[in-house]
């Protein structure tokens, strides 16, 4: 195991609106900012849903992309950094639009169900999504000591 000792940097605060696109809106701010590493958490809904929700298989990177037109409540966590290379998790489209280095916020979450399903929840890796309204997101900035 390896451990690195970090110091908290700036902690911020976004509250989403309706309609808001989730990474886009999240990517600029971080560019913005200027934050290089961070933790992010976050609870809310979204209307639109992309995810990964595991592996198909274990060839290569076959995973199983998932998409939800419905609302669907999430609580996740991920972290902030800034890849040379795109991350294997970004569509095609995104990879060829990927600058290096830009920021990437790789979130997993739990996800519910939907309305009417409430007692199934998904676990996975949050791809994008539109937000419902009220969703409230915070960083924590990781500062090298």
């Amino acid at each position: 195991m390896k451990a690195f000792e970090k110091k908290l940097g700036r902690i911020f605060q976004l509250q989403y609106e309706k309609g808001d696109d989730f990474y886009s809106s999240l990517n600029a701010f971080v560019k913005e900012k200027k934050i290089m590493a961070g933790t992010v958490f976050l609870m809310g809904a979204l209307t639109q849903t992309e995810m990964i929700s595991g592996y198909k298989s274990m060839n290569g990177y076959d995973v199983d992309r998932r998409s939800f037109k419905d609302w669907r409540e999430l609580f996740a966590l991920g972290f902030i950094s800034w890849p040379e290379d795109p991350p294997a998790a970004l569509l095609p489209h995104e990879k060829e639009e990927w600058v290096n280095p830009s920021p990437y916020v790789h979130i997993h979450m739990a996800l519910g169900g939907g309305p009417g399903n409430n007692e199934d929840v998904l676990c996975g890796h949050l791809n994008g999504g539109t937000i419902k309204g009220g969703m409230t997101l915070e960083i924590y900035e990781h500062l090298h000591i």
